[in-house]
């Protein structure tokens, strides 16, 4: 595997992880905003994703 697609795929692994952490992010203002805070404690907990970059 060439050392440039590798670089590619942890360029692209990174935005989907910033992505997701602003998702989270929001779901959780919106949840707090709306009174939510169940559904934000739950959100709060650490995914079982093993991959690690």
């Amino acid at each position: 595997m060439p050392t440039t697609q590798n670089i590619i795929d942890f360029t692209l692994y990174r935005k989907r992880r910033q992505a997701r952490a602003a998702a989270e992010l929001m779901w959780n203002l919106y949840a707090a905003r709306a009174g939510l805070a169940t559904f934000a404690a739950q959100a709060a907990t650490p995914s079982s994703d093993t991959r690690r970059a």
